[in-house]
């Protein structure tokens, strides 16, 4: 198994009223999730990011399309946490 880091965490809510927020980091925590915890029925970008997470850690694909396919699948099931904008204090340019 090669288990590799993403470039930056993604950040996913779960839990019933998804209050609970996971920064996912690595490709096999982000397996995991797709296979045990995802919170909606099957879709089908939830089918293709599973299928590119188990290619990544057999070594046949890189991290950066699991995370790629981990986002979309993560949009597809209303649970991807935007990063937070920081907003500049007024009167500053």
């Amino acid at each position: 198994m090669q288990d590799q880091r993403f470039d930056e965490p993604v950040r996913i809510a779960l839990g019933r009223s998804r209050n609970s927020i996971f920064n996912v980091e690595r490709v096999a925590q982000a397996a995991d999730i797709l296979m045990n915890r995802w919170p909606v029925a099957t879709g089908q970008r939830h089918m293709a990011a599973r299928k590119v997470c188990l290619a990544v850690l057999e070594g046949r694909k890189e991290a950066s399309v699991a995370r790629a396919a981990f986002i979309s699948a993560a949009i597809e099931a209303d649970i991807l946490v935007e990063p937070r904008e920081v907003s500049m204090p007024t009167g500053q340019n």
